[in-house]
């Protein structure tokens, strides 16, 4: 219970005052202000209806004296919030009484659970453990939508998180009044015959005043958020609650598409069904068992479509709900990016990598590996041990292949069986301001014996140790990570490995890394160190330094673009979230980042080798500020210098990379109003006619009625490439570029694109909402030419000619390339009137259009019914030219596949 003075009536007809205030802004809570708030056992029945008319909650201490942490962070609430806490040995019951002198104005909002929108709400949050860094958050709005998550690492939130709880609020004269019932058994802790002492934090958000209120303040000038709660007292749960859940599914599925002409497998429609069932069973109350077989993901939103002309894969986020949840403690990032990762759960499940035997005119090969089974234990230890274990086997898949010489249709391998395991252990200490991790992951593909697939590895395995130290009331901090890889496979896996967009050991000018043919496995290593001031009324900042060896290859069970680097840089920010008379709030960051290729070490002392190995490099000024009236403004400064780029030439010698300046704008109204926007352009260029590139974006968001929300992000782009590349071509030996040419071209494009979400919300558990992105995008390929020295930008450019065959052979007469009716391209390199080398022409023309509607009917607590419909359409030309009409006309012509599912599931907790 708060230690108080004074009185204040209240609908719970018990006293309670104001907590004081809890220290200026910019000190951050200390130990003696932390709210201490008392939990009362359940004295009598509780009915969750929202009316706390109970003699149950009579019993229970108030707490109260809520600050501010928006908009004047430390101030105390404009209107009072109550707060009751009741046990027994199976849930937790929370009661609020929440005041508004003006009930009228509260926001009721009607989203889908879990998610965002301009609505009042109330929200208790958990750390059963005590440790600081995990924990548990229940949001209930003012409409009795439920949001939950999963509190990691002192400041992450697992919004995929779910549990199954139940909430019901009312709206009076007072205000409102909300109740929560929390089943023990869907958080982690520590059973135990003795009190015991959590933490705890309750927050309210008024939209009507933008005000956002917590019992214990946690500080926007402190990084974390479970280290600043309060602490919740009179905790006594003898027993662990019994955990087991059970959710079987069953789906039906239709298909409808378009037919080919002589395609055995393209008979424009098929029906479907399967089943599965997904587990959860409690070890004890601290850890959990999760296990699917055969899952489906059906209902998740379809990815983005993206043209990528770039050498490395495209990163697309985790959607599938098995995957998702729990997902932060297998998260091991690397330098880099988000994007890097040891473990990337995406690759279980992949697209097949087998193709159809030579000669077949059809092949029809599954989209994705079939997930046999999965299963994960999660859970903590007493002594602040985090342990995670995840395994998973992918099914054998057979695509099948059509012979038209033959008509006969047979079966081939597209994916051998697949076996996938990771371990995570990870101990916090010093109050949970201190952790030291491990991270190792496994995979074992079945190859078969005929030597199909000797270009995958046969094995890969990963691991790593992370850490991170702070002190001084978690001002400072030191963290990092060390991390391994090792693989094993036939050499011809190995020569692929090395050839990849992540290597490119067939560099010819490489001074430090070679290609070995003969190699059955790579071994590397990355690392990072970063030492950060993270806490400070004004100032933080950081500095770091890493290296990533040559062999280090994680992309068979993680994701990573990185190459061979060694790596540095520094960050300083300056912050002010005390409202003046014109600002709300701002903040500016200066940092910068350089990456060096090893070849930098060849000659560690001489200034030339490490400008020839700067690889990677930007001076960057962002700035973010917050008007009086909730208007945002941002914007970024960069300048990239000369580099050196290892890509351009796709394993070929290095291309010196112009100097580049980027700026961006942007500007975001009050979110809380009906319409609001979010406009945003960028602008790049690039030295020596290297390319720029402008793009105009627009998030617009509009809540016609509290039950429905449409999203529109409209997106043009345009842009010029001095140096796109083509191919590379291995006639007429080139000496300055080490025996081959390699062509580039000017590359002009447009696109636009305009993702579009609608949420129909009829009831907290009956929603529609659907996405779809239409997109557009050209790309004119002009004015080829071929790089003529290593470390230059410089090319000799073919002016364009006609084509003309001359004595049997195809020529280009007025010119060293040209095109043919049938769309293929010749280049003559010597002028000779004779084609040297073809290729087909690069111009293109993308149409497409990605969505799905979902209709989700949580029918019963945990249990949903789901209506899909899935609809991809497009098509791809070689016009070059953008023409909005005519393409936009030409996509809602395309062939268009539709799929139709409806998946029932039912959730059984026992």
């Amino acid at each position: 219970m708060i230690k108080h003075i004074g009185v204040t009536s209240s609908a719970f007809l018990l006293a309670a005052a104001p907590l004081p205030a809890q220290g200026s802004a910019g000190n951050g809570p200390t130990e003696r202000e932390i709210p201490t708030v008392e939990a009362a056992l359940r004295t009598g029945p509780i009915t969750i209806d929202g009316r706390l008319m109970e003699e149950a909650w009579r019993a229970a201490p108030i707490a109260s004296g809520f600050v501010q942490r928006e908009p004047i962070e430390g101030n105390p609430s404009e209107e009072q919030t109550e707060v009751r806490i009741v046990l027994d040995d199976r849930a937790v019951y929370v009661a609020a009484r929440l005041y508004d002198s003006e009930p009228e104005t509260i926001a009721r909002q009607l989203v889908r659970r879990d998610g965002f929108g301009q609505f009042d709400y109330f929200e208790v949050a958990f750390d059963p453990n005590l440790d600081r860094r995990t924990g548990y958050r229940f949001r209930v709005s003012a409409a009795n939508v439920q949001r939950d998550e999963y509190l990691y690492d002192d400041g992450e939130n697992d919004d995929a998180w779910n549990a199954v709880w139940e909430s019901a609020v009312q709206v009076d004269s007072l205000g409102w009044t909300v109740e929560l019932r929390i089943p023990l058994s869907q958080m982690l802790y520590e059973a135990s015959d003795d009190e015991q002492i959590w933490g705890v934090n309750f927050a309210r958000r008024r939209v009507r005043t933008n005000e956002e209120t917590e019992l214990a303040l946690v500080s926007r000038l402190q990084q974390g958020e479970v280290s600043q709660f309060g602490r919740l007292q009179g905790v006594l749960i003898p027993r662990a609650a019994r955990r087991l859940e059970f959710r079987p599914y069953a789906l039906g599925s239709a298909y409808a598409g378009p037919t080919e002409q002589g395609n055995p497998f393209a008979t424009g429609s098929d029906l479907g069904a399967r089943a599965g069932l997904d587990l959860r069973y409690g070890l004890g109350a601290q850890f959990s068992l999760n296990a699917t077989i055969n899952p489906d993901f059906g209902q998740v939103e379809a990815d983005p479509a993206v043209i990528n002309l770039t050498a490395f894969e495209v990163f697309f986020d985790e959607r599938r709900p098995f995957f998702v949840e729990d997902a932060q403690l297998y998260d091991f990032s690397l330098s880099g990016g988000r994007d890097n990762k040891v473990f990337y759960s995406r690759r279980v499940g992949r697209r097949p990598h087998g193709d159809a035997p030579e000669g077949a005119a059809f092949e029809d090969v599954p989209e994705a590996a079939t997930i046999l089974g999965a299963a994960k234990i999660t859970g903590r230890t007493s002594s602040g041990l985090s342990v995670g274990g995840l395994a998973a086997i992918t099914d054998e898949e057979a695509g099948q292949a059509f012979f038209a010489d033959s008509g006969a249709a047979r079966s081939f391998l597209a994916e051998p069986r697949t076996a996938y395991g990771v371990l995570r252990l990870q101990q916090d200490f010093n109050g949970g301001a201190s952790t030291i991790g491990l991270l190792g992951t496994v995979l074992s593909r079945g190859l078969p014996s005929d030597g199909s697939f000797d270009f995958l590895p046969r094995s890969a395995f990963g691991v790593g140790v992370d850490w991170e130290h702070q002190w001084n009331d978690r001002t400072w901090a030191f963290s990092g990570y060390v991390a391994g890889s090792h693989i094993r496979g036939d050499s011809t896996a190995m020569i692929r490995v090395q050839e990849s967009s992540n290597h490119r050991f067939q560099r010819p000018d490489s001074r430090w890394v070679q290609m070995d043919s003969t190699a059955t496995s790579m071994t590397g290593i990355d690392w990072r160190m970063t030492l950060e001031k993270r806490r400070g009324r004004h100032w933080t900042g950081g500095v770091w330094a890493a290296q990533v060896t040559p062999g280090f290859e994680i992309n068979d069970l993680g994701f990573s673009r990185r190459q061979e680097v060694l790596d540095g840089g520094f960050r300083i920010g300056y912050q002010e979230i005390q409202p003046g008379s014109t600002f709300r709030s701002y903040e500016a960051s200066f940092f910068t980042v350089h990456n060096w290729s090893h070849d930098a070490l060849q000659d560690p002392w001489s200034l030339d080798s490490w400008q020839s190995a700067h690889v990677r490099g930007s001076f960057n000024l962002r700035g973010e500020l917050e008007l009086l009236n909730y208007w945002q403004f941002d914007g970024r400064l960069s300048l990239r210098p000369t580099l050196m780029d290892r890509n351009a030439t796709r394993g070929g010698p290095l291309m010196l990379g112009p100097r580049s300046f980027e700026t961006s704008v942007g500007l975001r109204t009050d979110r809380r109003n009906r319409f609001n926007v979010r406009p945003n352009v960028s602008y790049e260029w690039a030295e020596l006619g290297a390319g720029s590139r402008l793009q105009i974006g627009m998030e617009m968001e509009f809540r016609p009625t509290s039950h429905v929300e449409i999203e529109f992000e409209p997106e043009w782009s345009s842009s010029a490439d001095g140096a796109q590349y083509v191919a590379t071509a291995d006639t007429l030996p080139f000496d300055p570029t080490f025996g081959p040419r390699y062509l580039f071209a000017d590359l002009d494009r447009q696109e636009v694109s305009l993702q579009t979400r609608v949420n129909v919300v009829f009831s907290p558990v009956l929603s529609l909402q659907l996405y779809a992105q239409p997109l557009l995008s050209s790309g004119s390929y002009a004015t080829y030419k071929q790089f003529l020295k290593p470390q230059t930008f410089g090319f000799d450019t073919f002016q364009e000619g006609t084509h003309e065959v001359v004595g049997g052979s195809d020529g280009c007469v007025g010119g060293r390339t040209c095109v043919d009716a049938n769309n293929e391209r010749y280049v003559d390199f010597d002028s000779d009137g004779r084609a040297d080398y073809s290729f087909t022409d690069q111009n293109f023309n993308v149409r497409s259009l990605v969505g799905n509607v979902v209709l989700r009917w949580e029918y019963r607590p945990g249990s949903t019914i789901f209506l899909v419909w899935q609809r991809r359409q497009g098509e791809e030309v070689s016009a070059g030219n953008f023409d909005f009409g005519r393409d936009i006309a030409a996509l809602f012509n395309a062939p268009a596949e539709n799929v139709f599912m409806i998946k029932v599931n039912y959730w059984l907790g026992l």
